[in-house]
């Protein structure tokens, strides 16, 4: 049976043609997996899973989701043997090759060679060849599973908001994308329409009460956030044009001139998982009581 097995291997390899190739500077690459895709075009953007440790195992890089690269088959001598590997494989390969580790700091990453691994030794890789993709098509790809991320993640907040709202007694309303507000005083002029320039004091915090910024001097103060040489002003924006986060582009324009509010904004509607500052991390709900001073005619 073993013997049948190492027959059975051999008419396999002997099938799909040669296990192996070597590049022109020397590195031998060996297939995983042997696809039957094309091979890189440079206008298109290569997707491609990798994994690259130390020559005693140490993991440099292990990417779960396939990176985005773009891989010029016609101008490779200028970005080291890592390219030039690329550039033979095809959509479905899967491969195993080692660098040396100065090559490829050198001409590959452009950065220095870290104390910890020796110029001579080996780094070790893993590549998956996962498709190619026309740069339009990476870009809805990349807007599709943001908006799987934020419709995930807008459940995990509702769920947190639910217990926030009702553990301190407030009778939020709801609009369909998730954003809840409290209207605490009606305000007598117009609603702003898209486009028109508004002016909004505001004091912003994350849900655990911690105030990362506000265009109000006095609560600068009281909340310890205060900055000399600020202007302490109203804010202004033209609305609805995506120069603030989405949940202020909604909330502003559902209140009347000279009106306040408390929004409560889930992550998505926010800063999302990005994050921005040390205190308003990834996937941070914000809550911001703001006043519409004034619609700008």
């Amino acid at each position: 049976m073993k013997k049948l097995g190492y027959i059975i291997l051999a008419f396999t390899i002997a099938a799909c043609g040669s296990n192996s190739f070597t590049t022109e500077n020397g590195t031998k690459v060996t297939y995983l997996e042997k696809g039957d895709g094309v091979l890189p075009v440079d206008s298109l953007v290569s997707m491609l899973r990798i994994k690259y440790t130390t020559e005693e195992g140490e993991v440099m890089m292990d990417a779960s989701e396939p990176m985005p690269l773009k891989i010029d088959p016609n101008n490779v001598t200028n970005q080291g043997e890592l390219f030039e590997v690329l550039t033979q494989l095809r959509t479905g390969d899967s491969v195993g090759f080692e660098l040396v580790a100065s090559e490829l700091f050198e001409n590959t990453f452009r950065a220095p060679l870290p104390d910890s691994i020796a110029p001579d030794s080996k780094i070790k890789f893993q590549i998956a060849y996962i498709d190619q993709l026309t740069e339009q098509g990476y870009y809805d790809m990349v807007a599709k599973k943001a908006e799987e991320a934020a419709a995930k993640q807008i459940v995990v907040d509702n769920e947190i908001l639910d217990s926030y709202l009702a553990e301190n007694n407030i009778e939020a309303q709801q609009t369909e994308s998730g954003l809840r507000y409290v209207i605490t005083e009606e305000g007598s002029g117009p609603k702003p329409e898209a486009g028109q320039t508004v002016r909004v004091n505001y004091a912003g915090k994350v849900i655990s009460g911690e105030y990362f910024d506000t265009s109000i001097e006095s609560v600068a103060k009281e909340q310890e956030i205060f900055r000399e040489g600020r202007d302490y002003a109203p804010f202004s924006f033209s609305l609805g044009q995506g120069r603030v986060i989405k949940g202020w582009d909604e909330g502003i324009a559902l209140l009347n001139e000279g009106a306040k509010a408390t929004l409560y904004i889930p992550s998505p509607l926010g800063y999302g998982n990005r994050g921005s500052g040390p205190i308003i991390e990834p996937n941070s709900i914000l809550i911001f009581d703001v006043e519409l001073v004034e619609i700008v005619e």
